[in-house]
């Protein structure tokens, strides 16, 4: 199972790339899109704008079961991937490319999981 080291992650499986000084893109981890199977559909909430910590924000339809995308922190949706309707597929054989979100989010980077963090948190 891939895990980036450069990354930071949630207890919810999401992945975080910095972009920005609060911006980072975000997507589902191999962990969980493994265990999601073959991905079918990816719908999104694309009225909200603010998003409230803990809330759900969207979700992935695969072969095996359908995953919520949980909000880290409290955030703003900066922009929304539309590439990832048109092929979910691709989120399982790079889900680390395959971005959903770029959110902005009061937050640092410290209030997220680390890589060694999130490793324990699957094995």
């Amino acid at each position: 199972m891939l895990v980036p080291k450069n990354l930071y992650y949630t207890k919810n499986h999401l992945w975080l790339r910095k972009i920005g000084l609060y911006d980072f893109c975000m997507g589902i981890t191999d962990f969980v899109q493994k265990e999601i199977g073959e991905i079918h559909w990816v719908e999104f909430c694309e009225q909200e704008i603010s998003i409230t910590k803990e809330s759900s924000f969207g979700s992935v339809y695969g072969i095996n079961k359908t995953f919520d995308l949980i909000a880290p922190s409290d955030c703003k949706v900066a922009e929304i991937n539309q590439n990832i309707a048109l092929r979910p597929s691709h989120i399982n054989t790079d889900p680390y490319n395959c971005w959903f979100f770029i959110l902005s989010t009061p937050f640092p980077a410290s209030e997220f999981l680390t890589y060694e963090d999130y490793i324990k948190i699957i094995k």
